[in-house]
């Protein structure tokens, strides 16, 4: 019996892994991308994302470490620069770090911890905070070049890809399913979508506002120190919790962000222009944590993020539909295991992850 033809809604990184294993294993896959094949309009782009194990939730942990070997086996394929180890580092009051220590802990993920004057002399591009946890597994991915391969893979196996074509409406019946973009019908036997902040209006999933962020390059003072991952898990002066710092070495620099904040955007309707306050931000968060960088080369950017509530994914299958969704914050380094777990549920072979379910999001909503 033939596979069933799968049409893919979205050509992102989500949809690329997943036309890329669908395809693999003989689905006849059509992708239907409403921008170029590939773009700066959502989530998936850019030179680089962080790979990390440190979770404060065990579950996480485990999904990271089933995913990680993926990316050393892309990397082994391809000349182009797809992944590199650099590992990763987590700093902050040590009480804000235990609970990731205990998650890794709880799934087996190596860790070390250090003192700031350890770190420093490992990183002397980076001042620590008070304790400092490090992961030896961490590293940085490639957008860019990673999608570029998925498409590439896909194509050489069958997948046709359909640029600048943006999809109305999803009709399933008994006999399959029938994708409608603008006068042009498509049908096949199944459907994925994984079309980030626009799958809500595609799939009936809970509402998902879309978030424009700015994360910036900066330069390094000394082109040859050494960088790896960080996220700076920081409180105030009375110990509240502020928005933690990011930053990971790329082609561009050192890119350096703050996870949450940003702005609601329209998707379709993006102007991304930078707010000036958050770039103020951003230069005097360099200029006090990371020595190791010029603050006046600052080069600001934006990214489209789209999560839940829950900051769960979804990955679900209802009768001939498939949706991943979910992903922008933190689902990057997921993408080629999301791509196998989607085919399995389109063939059948797996039940989705409880926690990745529709009705799991609905209820908590």
């Amino acid at each position: 019996m033939a596979p069933p033809s799968v049409i893919v809604v979205g050509g992102g990184a989500m949809g690329s892994s997943a036309a890329c294993e669908l395809a693999r294993r003989g689905h006849p896959v059509t992708v239907l991308e409403q921008h170029d094949m590939q773009h700066a309009r959502g989530s998936s782009h850019g030179s680089s994302r962080i790979v990390r194990l440190a979770y404060a939730d065990p579950f996480y942990v485990r999904l990271a470490m089933t995913a990680r070997p993926d990316w050393d086996e892309l990397q082994r394929h391809n000349d182009v620069e797809v992944f590199r180890r650099t590992g990763g580092v987590d700093h902050g009051p040590r009480e804000l770090l235990e609970p990731f220590a205990a998650a890794m802990d709880a799934a087996g993920a190596a860790y070390e911890w250090l003192t700031p004057g350890e770190a420093s002399r490992r990183w002397p591009g980076l001042r620590f905070d008070e304790a400092v946890l490090f992961q030896p597994d961490a590293g940085v991915a490639h957008p860019d070049n990673t999608l570029a391969i998925l498409q590439r893979d896909a194509r050489a196996h069958g997948a046709q890809w359909h640029p600048h074509t943006r999809v109305d409406g999803i009709n399933q019946s008994t006999d399959g399913v029938s994708v409608v973009a603008g006068d042009r019908t498509f049908t096949a036997d199944q459907v994925v979508v994984t079309a980030g902040v626009w799958s809500h209006r595609l799939a009936g999933l809970p509402a998902d506002d879309a978030i424009q962020v700015q994360p910036a390059h900066f330069v390094p003072v000394d082109s040859e120190s050494p960088w790896p991952t960080f996220i700076h898990r920081r409180t105030d002066e009375r110990g509240r919790e502020l928005p933690e710092a990011y930053g990971l070495p790329s082609p561009d620099g050192v890119k350096v962000g703050f996870h949450g904040g940003g702005k609601l955007v329209d998707p379709d309707d993006r102007d991304f222009a930078v707010v000036d306050e958050e770039v103020a931000d951003l230069r005097a968060y360099v200029g006090q944590w990371l020595p190791g960088l010029d603050p006046a080369t600052l080069e600001p950017g934006t990214c489209l993020y789209g999560g839940l509530a829950e900051d769960d994914f979804i990955i679900d299958r209802t009768d001939r539909l498939t949706v991943a969704a979910g992903f922008s914050g933190h689902g990057f380094k997921f993408v080629p295991l999301v791509g196998r777990m989607v085919a399995d549920l389109v063939a059948g072979t797996a039940q989705p992850e409880p926690r990745f379910t529709i009705s799991a999001h609905r209820t908590t909503t």
